[in-house]
């Protein structure tokens, strides 16, 4: 996969300059006062499919210039036509009863990904209408606590049930395509807790015999599987030695939930939207670590920016009675906390949203939130020796903050060798592996000394 103008850039002289605190300000107005409303007009775009009146009343009445509106609707299901269409041959070639040769599923996943670009671009469409009166950046569907304890008050007053192992699925990998320096397969299987098909993204160093393998978990709203060049700066450990998959969070890319743009659920449904994207990811993360122990006998890191890391910290250190097969060898977090009430209290993004009230006034208040934090917090300490956690963590971040992810470090006794700290936000401390790679480069020590 050819390297992109952001991650060249990145990795060049002027990364340091520009993955500097004034990045993740400017990145965190970005996220929060751009791209969410542009992609909740997005979102009610499709649920109304085209519908100019009923597109409106998802966004709050009239009120908007009537033709920009249907050339905005227009230009947006045609994307996503396009998007269906190209989807729809790469299912056929890379999992129909057929299928295709190496050079078809390279074809297919370039004009799929192609395709996919465009449809997510199409939130640009909306950006004249957003500049004349904001779009709200969330749908909000805050359930108050006594229907949170209906649904979820069992797994809360049994501890020892939160986490169960769920069966093993029936695991497709398909054929592959690419070449040096990896070889590129999709994984495939069906979530144990939601149901829906799950596809991860499996890179193996072409050659490889019995690789260790690390499973990367992606952040809220981040969708690589539909975005081109889109840095991924833990790339850097395929063709090193180690196979990494990726799979795709619920509620993200194919799985977006109808009505809603990817991510958009965790944010919108308050603690209720966490709990439930932890016990299904942790869930469908268990079948994967079983499915790679199955393909190879090396050890296996889990690994996770942001809300990627705050499900990996839980899978590592939760799930106490699930046998060695289904547990990790070895955790790798990026710009993560051990502290999810600071989170929800005074979060950057949840501020910059407006959600804090929003919470409180659904009946949120501290203590309310207090009680849930055994199914969205790690455990004590976590499931492998604390000197096979490796941590990289920005002095600056106040979304995931700072303060309780060191809390965390000392809490697990993680080594402060594998504690790595620098004068970075959220944004750019993730983004600044591809600048300082040094803590990939522990974690690649961590899986040779397991092998």
């Amino acid at each position: 996969m050819p390297e992109s103008v952001s991650d060249k850039l990145l990795k060049g002289p002027l990364g340091p300059a520009i993955l500097r605190p004034w990045f993740d300000r400017v990145g965190l107005w970005g996220v929060s006062k751009w791209y969410f409303p542009l992609s909740r007009a997005w979102a009610a775009a499709l649920e109304s499919n085209g519908d100019v009146d009923h597109w409106l009343s998802l966004l709050g009445g009239s009120g908007r210039p009537r033709k920009v509106v249907e050339t905005a609707l227009r230009r947006t299901q045609a994307a996503a036509a396009a998007h269906r269409e190209a989807d729809a041959t790469w299912e056929a070639v890379f999992f129909g009863a057929e299928g295709g040769d190496a050079a078809e599923r390279a074809w297919a996943e370039r004009r799929r990904l192609g395709r996919a670009h465009d449809f997510m671009g199409a939130r640009s469409y909306f950006s004249p209408l957003q500049m004349l009166r904001a779009f709200p950046p969330v749908r909000l569907e805050i359930p108050d606590p006594a229907e949170v304890r209906a649904g979820q008050g069992e797994r809360l007053a049994n501890p020892e049930a939160a986490w169960p192992l769920p069966a093993m699925s029936r695991m497709t990998l398909s054929d592959a395509f690419d070449g040096a320096p990896f070889d590129t397969r999709f994984l495939r299987f069906d979530s144990p807790v939601l149901g829906d098909p799950v596809t991860a993204r499996v890179l193996t160093p072409t050659g490889a015999e019995d690789p260790p393998t690390l499973i990367m978990l992606h952040g809220v709203a981040m969708e690589t599987e539909f975005w081109k060049g889109l840095a991924q700066s833990t790339l850097q450990v395929a063709g090193q030695g180690v196979r990494l998959v990726l799979p795709e969070g619920p509620w993200h890319g194919r799985r977006r939930l109808p009505g809603w743009y990817g991510g958009e659920p965790v944010l919108g449904q308050g603690p209720l939207g966490l709990m439930e994207l932890f016990e299904a990811w942790v869930a469908e993360v268990s079948l994967v670590i079983r499915w790679a122990r199955a393909s190879s006998r090396g050890p296996i890191a889990v690994g996770g920016v942001s809300l990627g890391a705050l499900t990996t910290q839980i899978l590592g250190s939760a799930p106490a009675l699930w046998p060695a097969e289904a547990q990790p060898d070895a955790l790798f977090l990026i710009a993560t906390t051990g502290d999810l009430a600071a989170v929800a209290e005074h979060g950057s993004l949840v501020t910059a949203l407006g959600l804090p009230p929003k919470l409180e006034a659904a009946g949120w208040t501290d203590p309310e939130v207090d009680r849930w934090l055994p199914l969205l917090e790690p455990a004590a300490k976590p499931l492998m020796a604390p000197e096979n956690v490796v941590m990289s963590l920005g002095s600056a971040d106040d979304l995931t903050p700072y303060r309780g992810g060191l809390d965390l470090a000392r809490r697990w006794a993680v080594p402060e060798e594998n504690v790595f700290k620098r004068e970075r936000g959220h944004f750019s401390v993730s983004l600044g592996l591809l600048e300082d790679p040094r803590p990939l480069a522990r974690l690649r020590e961590i899986l040779a000394r397991l092998v």
